[in-house]
């Protein structure tokens, strides 16, 4: 799907929120290498920024940052409307972000629970590009070609 997309032209955009600059570097080569554009914040108040400036087709996010925390740093992410309509994901090793997840909360989309090997990253982050890009494909089918024996 990567390479399908980069034959288009349609590079896919991640945005990493991580403040650890060695994990944020680490993470972003390893996606780099597979074909995937990378958008780096190192603080929520950053992530805000970019989420709006370069929209990312992804956001992966730390919940423990400086300035603005993963939780408000999503809200105002998903309030703004400004910023594109991607896909939140927890990046995270807190177990209370996790759990908090897990018992429902709206503002993410998915979690990835840290720590997380870089090749296990970019296994899981290209399964969600696959997953978008489908979804967008199916809906940009006209109508004829998505009901399967319909009468034209």
């Amino acid at each position: 799907m990567m390479q399908q997309q980069q034959d288009r032209g349609l590079e896919p955009t991640v945005l990493i929120v991580e403040d650890d600059d060695d994990t944020r570097r680490v993470y972003s080569l390893m996606l780099r290498h597979s074909g995937i554009r990378v958008v780096e914040a190192a603080d929520g108040g950053e992530a805000v920024q970019r989420a709006i400036e370069d929209t990312p087709d992804l956001i992966l996010m730390d919940m423990n940052l400086p300035i603005l925390d993963g939780w408000e740093a999503a809200r105002r992410i998903k309030s703004d409307p400004h910023a594109n309509r991607a896909p939140l994901l927890a990046f995270s090793a807190a177990v209370d972000s996790i759990a908090d997840l897990r018992r429902g909360s709206t503002l993410f989309d998915g979690f990835i629970a840290k720590p997380v090997t870089p090749s296990e990253l970019v296994r899981r982050v290209g399964a969600y590009l696959d997953l978008l890009s489908r979804c967008r494909n199916a809906r940009a089918q006209p109508a004829s070609l998505s009901a399967p024996g319909a009468i034209s």
